[in-house]
């Protein structure tokens, strides 16, 4: 008996049919401002439970059965220090030892020279991206990626990242200290494309937004207005708290501080792995809940022993305690201000009382002091400006805000009435060469950075500052008080 041809292609096409009539589910995990968080802790914000850290996340991971991807929007070691001590790389071994798909550098990776840069991703087994980021002499960092493909089942995921440093004014180059940052727009046209050209099913975007900055709807509208189809936007934007659909594009936040994973399960057309919807939510790194992955906690204890090693390191000594605040005054911020102008050899200087997060007890100092008292990432600026300037500018400066050395400050009934020298009142015609720290001076509107001369960055933290102070002295005391007074 012969067989119909029509009914040979009958077993392809119920196998067809099967598998149109199926979900395929793929599955990204976002994390993002680790700033340098390696292992769980209390967290009040989680009634007091022991919370986050990348060995928990290893056991959510390793415990997901779909198709999945890990990725990281980035910033790397700003909070903590053992984040500072290894510049990123204790962030990026753990990275590694998930291991996550790709990592996105963030704003605040960029403190990091291009030789840091380098140094940690040559070190990293995770591919590190930074799509819109250019060196001073304009040309992309070789060691960097603008993009990465990355195999999720039977799925090609293609991610990119860009860094924006000021969302309020968006699609501008952005000049920083040792980068350039390119017009995001510019650079997700060629991002993508690339990425289709190698035949991507899914394209992921990691989307940076400065941590000093926000970003509200009206950017992600004006953006994606002229940007190429994304299928899914992760953001590290603290003010994004659930997802959002623009046109065919999906926005939603990555889960942050290592507190938190986001998971977005992505629906896909079997037949064209489109992205058909999203189910996302904001996972608790709970260590009771998911417990604690060995292997990665062998790689965090190395760092532990590491960091208090060298944070219990001794560099000075204090005859009293230098509190955050006494009264009107703030003897740690006016111990910073002799410190800077004695290092700097300026006439005075000037210190935001922000800078400082904690005072010093008294007896030993050690590097972990400094770290908790500065915890800011602040150079010395030098700074020339005129007398009249000087004046004009610490008048536009609110009471208590900052400290100073070699100047006397006076306010009456709550007002600005008068500024002079150790030495005597403020000669208008005469230059003063100031030391301050950048975080004050680059502050917007800051009246001195408009009033001054001209600044140079001494490239020189203010915490390597401070510890030098304490290897000149066997002990100090409380520094002097009534700098600036009020009748």
């Amino acid at each position: 008996m012969k067989i119909p041809r029509a009914l040979h292609a009958l077993p392809a096409l119920l196998l067809l049919a099967t598998a149109c009539s199926k979900k395929e589910q793929l599955v990204i995990y976002a994390t993002g401002r680790g700033q340098g968080r390696l292992w769980a802790r209390e967290d009040s914000t989680l009634k007091g439970a022991r919370a986050g850290g990348y060995a928990v996340f290893k056991k959510l991971y390793d415990a997901e059965r779909a198709p999945k991807l890990a990725l990281d929007t980035g910033n790397w070691f700003s909070a903590t220090p053992e984040g500072w001590l290894t510049r990123g790389r204790s962030t990026l071994d753990c990275l590694g030892a998930v291991p996550y798909g790709a990592a996105a550098a963030g704003m605040e990776d960029l403190a990091l020279t291009p030789q840091e840069l380098q140094k940690l991703a040559d070190a990293s087994k995770v591919p590190l991206l930074a799509s819109n980021l250019y060196l001073k002499n304009n040309k992309k960092p070789a060691f960097m990626r603008s993009t990465a493909l990355l195999q999720a089942g039977r799925r090609k995921v293609g991610v990119f990242s860009a860094i924006i440093a000021a969302p309020a004014r968006p699609n501008k180059a952005k000049h920083l200290q040792n980068y350039k940052l390119e017009k995001e727009s510019y650079e997700t046209e060629k991002a993508v494309k690339a990425l289709k050209d190698a035949g991507a099913d899914v394209i992921v975007m990691l989307l940076g937004i400065n941590p000093k900055e926000k970003a509200g709807p009206e950017f992600y509208r004006d953006f994606l207005a002229k940007a190429p189809r994304i299928d899914l936007i992760i953001t590290d934007e603290p003010t994004m708290k659930k997802p959002a659909k623009i046109g065919r594009t999906w926005i939603a936040p990555a889960g942050l501080e290592m507190l938190y994973a986001g998971r977005f399960e992505l629906e896909l057309e079997p037949a064209t792995g489109k992205v058909k919807d999203l189910d996302w939510e904001r996972l608790p790194l709970l260590q009771e809940k998911y417990g604690q992955d060995q292997a990665v906690l062998k790689v965090i204890a190395g760092y532990r022993k590491l960091s208090s090693s060298h944070f219990a390191r001794r560099i000075g000594s204090l005859a009293a305690p230098l509190p955050l605040a006494d009264k009107d005054e703030s003897p740690v911020a006016d111990f910073a201000a002799d410190c800077m102008q004695r290092w700097a050899r300026t006439n005075a200087a000037v210190i935001g009382r922000r800078e400082t997060a904690a005072g010093f007890s008294s007896g030993t100092v050690t590097v972990g002091n400094l770290y908790s008292v500065f915890p800011l990432d602040s150079n010395v600026v030098f700074v020339k400006i005129r007398g009249e300037d000087l004046e004009r500018a610490l008048g536009a400066i609110p009471f208590g805000e900052i400290s100073v050395a070699g100047l006397k400050l006076n306010f009456k009934d709550g007002a600005f009435e008068k500024v002079e020298t150790t030495r005597g009142p403020l000669v208008p015609g005469h230059v003063y060469h100031l030391a301050v720290p950048d975080s004050f001076v680059g502050g917007r509107d800051n009246p001195i950075l408009s009033s001054a001369m001209e600044f140079a960055n001494s490239r020189r933290y203010l915490r390597e500052i401070m510890g030098w102070c304490f290897s000149r002295e066997r002990s100090y005391g409380r520094p002097e008080g009534g700098r600036i007074t009020r009748n």
